[in-house]
């Protein structure tokens, strides 16, 4: 069963949409997902039932098969045929097509007698092996409408949204592997029994709202997952806060005991030591190749809101900037600056205050409230007179809502003093300013908290060319050409939130390195973007570009 909160984060989303959702009885609802696609099903009931199939391949009468599969793909927007030659129908009309042979095959994936993974797999072969399109939304969307109880409709992109969802590819749950390789390209035995593992448990989950056939649950599923996207992916840059999951809830009572003060855990000492030299903008511009003005910009920013966030596509050198905007804003005074990165097991407690174990020297488990990282890092900022910055790597990826607590009102009235949840009363010092950083290729699928993102100045930091430019300049790599390459690569892409970033090429010896760079890192990320498109990368191979980048 799904723990109740991750059900409830589904049904607030799909509240955005249709305020008054309580059940799949909801007539707006109902008109807008569930109507048409039983009406389909039952067409497919009729027309691609077993015996119907059955009979059109014992008469040979694989175009009246054909012309059935072609009427159902067609009865409704669920499959895309915007362009029929690579579109999710395009094996139909597939002019290699070996009509009986595909028909006995389809026939089978509905009706075999092996589990429907097994049965998916042998068909994925078949297309491979005749060298036809093979996608997963063609053979799944058959097998929804014609077992709508057990089935379920595979959209690569909207199921990876929702086994993120179910389980966020982190280290901290082993037990699934990275997400990226949970869908695998084409339809696979293993990638659909997980697809099917997971959408089972939130139907048993749903039950109590109604849900009376995976066509409720892939309904669900499709709603959240573009309500999710409309506010990450779709929002303005300045929307682009991507929120975890909640930390795990404790579900055994704490006893308390006294504290032995020396024998309490505390945070290893921080990898980033004060730095009281000077470092002026000249050098912060010169070294991150970014112009002066904008940097000046950036910094008045920080200054007014006291917090910003750098935000931009994978390897457009964020937390580079970030560290030396720190560096900047603490040099030569009596100040410092600090790094903590957050990852979606990160938790209040960790970064205010909460109550961790340690054993005496007669061996007693005692526990103690303990300052968390920010707090700590306030006490000792408190202590000096300097601009002290702490530095938040990969700040979208905690639960920040959750990470931050009661201190969201501080972050706006910096002159304010709350009461903690435990007691005593807490202010952020004058003197503390704060830089996260957030990819936003990067997002999680929880509900975006609007009142922590006005509390921070956004910095968009898209792929400036011009660094490229400014690093190669010494180093004798003629950087135009490739400069021009990643254009036309990142208008193919579209998404600026995905663009292909500079930084993978900032290498002294970038002629040498670029075969491996771009075979070893940017041609998985292309194929992890065109997931279900893989013909958009084909002039994006390296075989085919080498002779643009290397003389």
């Amino acid at each position: 069963m799904l723990p109740n909160w991750q059900v409830q984060e589904l049904i607030q989303l799909v509240r955005q949409r249709y305020p008054d959702w309580k059940d799949f009885a909801h007539p707006d609802f109902m008109a807008d997902e569930i109507s048409y696609k039983q009406a389909t099903i039952a067409k497919a009931q009729n027309w691609l039932s077993q015996d119907a199939l059955d009979q059109l391949l014992a008469e040979g009468n694989h175009d009246t098969f054909l012309e059935r599969l072609n009427k159902l793909a067609q009865d409704n927007n669920l499959l895309w045929r915007s362009v029929p030659s690579s579109g999710d129908t395009a094996v139909l009309n597939h002019p290699d097509l070996d009509k009986p042979a595909f028909c006995t095959q389809l026939r089978n994936l509905l009706y075999g007698d092996r589990p429907t993974p097994d049965r998916l797999q042998t068909f994925s072969d078949y297309l491979s092996a005749s060298d036809l399109p093979n996608k997963w939304p063609l053979p799944t969307y058959f097998l929804f409408i014609c077992h709508p109880q057990t089935e379920m409709l595979v959209k690569p992109r909207t199921a990876r949204w929702f086994l993120k969802f179910i389980q966020p590819d982190d280290e901290s749950h082993p037990p699934i592997p990275q997400t990226k390789l949970l869908i695998t390209l084409k339809p696979s035995a293993s990638s659909y029994a997980l697809i099917l593992q997971q959408t089972n448990l939130l139907y048993e989950a749903l039950r109590d709202h109604g849900a009376r056939d995976m066509v409720d649950v892939q309904s669900l599923i499709w709603v959240c997952e573009q309500i999710s996207k409309h506010q990450t992916g779709r929002l303005s840059d300045k929307g682009q806060i991507e929120l975890g999951v909640p930390e795990s809830l404790t579900t055994s009572p704490i006893r308390y005991a006294p504290a032995m003060e020396t024998a309490v855990l505390h945070d290893p000492t921080p990898d980033y030591q004060p730095r009281t030299e000077p470092y002026s903008l000249e050098q912060c511009a010169s070294d991150t190749g970014l112009p002066q003005d904008d940097l000046n910009r950036w910094l008045r920013a920080i200054e007014r809101k006291g917090q910003a966030i750098l935000f931009g596509p994978p390897g457009t050198g964020k937390t580079f900037l970030a560290q030396k905007l720190a560096q900047h804003l603490t040099q030569g005074q009596d100040g410092f600056w600090e790094m903590v990165q957050f990852h979606p097991a990160y938790a209040y407690e960790d970064f205010v205050q909460g109550i961790r174990p340690f054993t005496d020297d007669d061996g007693n488990l005692h526990y103690s409230l303990v300052p968390g990282r920010f707090l700590e890092f306030c006490q000792r900022a408190s202590q000096h007179d300097g601009i002290c910055v702490l530095v938040i790597d990969e700040i979208n990826r905690a639960n920040l809502a959750a990470v931050f607590g009661e201190l969201m009102l501080l972050l706006e009235y910096r002159d304010a003093s709350i009461p903690l949840a435990s007691g005593g009363s807490f202010h952020i010092p004058a003197n503390v300013r704060i830089i996260g950083t957030m990819n936003t290729a990067d997002r999680s699928i929880a509900l975006v908290d609007h009142a922590l993102r006005r509390r921070f100045a956004f910095i968009h930091l898209p792929p400036n060319y011009d660094v490229l430019r400014h690093f190669h300049a010494s180093t004798g790599y003629d950087a135009e050409p490739l400069i021009r390459l990643l254009q036309r690569l990142n208008r193919q892409i579209a998404d600026p939130h995905y663009f292909v970033g500079i930084t993978f090429f900032l290498e002294q010896n970038l002629a040498k390195q670029l075969p491996d760079i771009w075979q070893l890192e940017i041609e998985p990320y292309l194929e992890e973007y065109f997931f279900d498109q893989s013909d958009q990368i084909t002039t994006f191979r390296w075989a085919k570009i080498a002779k643009q980048l290397i003389p």
